[in-house]
């Protein structure tokens, strides 16, 4: 979103914070750096930390829930021009009008080291499919300079060098609960139990409109395929995300 415009000019103090929340800022938030921003505003890298209720504040002012999101933006406009945006990359449920908490990535940048485990956001055509899907692309970081990082992302060949500001770190508990959940999570390598020689790994996960837990996996010599989870058997996981 290079066109995006300026953040709205709304000082925080005239801005009610709802008790609502489902919890405070990050320890490591300066509120002093929380901006208030449209969402058609919101660039990547932008830290998101709240947004804004329907309901008015004290004396009409808004009111702000923050703590009830948090994540690095990747935002992206609906590719059929819906006019409806998104700030996770994934999800398009926001209006560009709407107002949004962020501490802009310029104020509270995140810093890498190799071996971190970031995402991206990528698109591809499920198979038999004809909607793309966005989804998180997990990778490990090999390389950081000057405001680029250097990821190998799952089941590429060579490296990608992208702006730092275009990925984000991995939560390390969503790898968790899906390893618990089903057996592996993005990035591990799976195989078949009827043909224990097969190796792939594992890009993507969803549940599909039967709600079918379904993998995509990309094959050491074979064509990548859409699979369900529960045909599939973990051979190595990666180290869990930090």
């Amino acid at each position: 979103m290079s066109t995006a415009p300026a953040p709205v000019d709304v000082p925080l103090w005239d801005v009610i914070v709802s008790r609502k929340s489902l919890g405070p800022l990050p320890a490591d938030v300066d509120p002093g750096l929380v901006r208030v921003a449209r969402a058609d505003a919101v660039r990547d890298g932008d830290l998101v930390v709240g947004y804004f209720g329907d309901e008015p504040g004290r004396r009409w002012m808004p009111t702000a829930h923050v703590g009830e999101l948090c994540y690095r933006a990747l935002p992206a406009r609906h590719p059929e021009g819906w006019g409806v945006l998104s700030l996770d990359g994934e999800l398009f449920q926001w209006s560009p009008h709407e107002l949004v908490l962020i501490v802009p990535a310029d104020l509270a940048p995140e810093t890498y080291q190799p071996g971190d485990r970031v995402e991206r956001i990528a698109e591809r055509v499920p198979h038999g499919g004809a909607l793309t899907r966005r989804y998180a692309h997990h990778g490990t970081v090999v390389g950081v300079d000057d405001g680029t990082v250097t990821v190998r992302f799952d089941g590429d060949w060579l490296p990608t060098t992208i702006p730092a500001t275009r990925v984000r770190r991995v939560e390390a508990e969503d790898v968790a609960y899906n390893r618990e959940a089903y057996g592996f999570a993005h990035g591990d390598t799976v195989t078949l139990p009827w043909r224990p020689a097969a190796r792939g790994t594992v890009i993507d996960m969803w549940h599909d409109l039967g709600n079918v837990l379904t993998a995509y996996v990309v094959w050491e010599n074979e064509r990548p395929t859409d699979i369900r989870a529960r045909d599939l058997h973990p051979v190595v996981s990666l180290p869990a995300a930090a």
